[in-house]
């Protein structure tokens, strides 16, 4: 009966052993991470351009929001602003316009650069820099104009 029983539990003990075998081996875990690098390497791009068109667009818009306080500006004055802190800071050459320091986020783009603002003759021009903050670029690092600047591109 003990060699009945030794058995038994020599064999329970190596069939337990080779069950509690769970796990991955190294080569299933290096091919998952090699998977997940490939996906990584085609998606990161693809958010990386999302971000930047985002911010192109946010430039955008905001230059939008200018122009139309520009705008109410020469429709209360008769004259464009001489620069863009008319629209945080009252104007004294023009007792119609009233500010409003609430908008002070429309002074600067998406990459926190300052508009380019000048009056032009009978009109101005509103640019931004764009990514790279330097005149010129192409791609997303390409000068931004507004619609209605005098010497704009488009």
């Amino acid at each position: 009966m003990k060699k009945l029983t030794a058995k038994l539990f020599k064999s329970q003990r190596s069939t337990s052993t080779i069950s509690n075998n769970k796990g991955f081996s190294l080569g299933e875990i290096m091919i998952v991470l090699v998977i997940i690098g490939g996906i990584m390497a085609i998606v990161l791009p693809k958010i990386q351009d999302g971000q930047k068109k985002g911010q192109v667009n946010q430039t955008k818009m905001k230059m939008t929001e200018i122009t139309t306080k520009l705008n109410e500006y020469y429709a209360e004055c008769s004259k464009y602003p001489t620069s863009l802190s008319f629209i945080t800071d009252d104007d004294a050459g023009c007792k119609n316009w009233t500010s409003n320091p609430k908008l002070k986020h429309l002074l600067k783009d998406a990459w926190g650069s300052d508009f380019q603002y000048a009056t032009a003759g009978n009109g101005y021009n509103l640019s931004s820099l764009g990514a790279d903050k330097k005149s010129g670029g192409s791609s997303f690092d390409k000068d931004l104009f507004s619609d209605e600047s005098v010497g704009g591109e488009e």
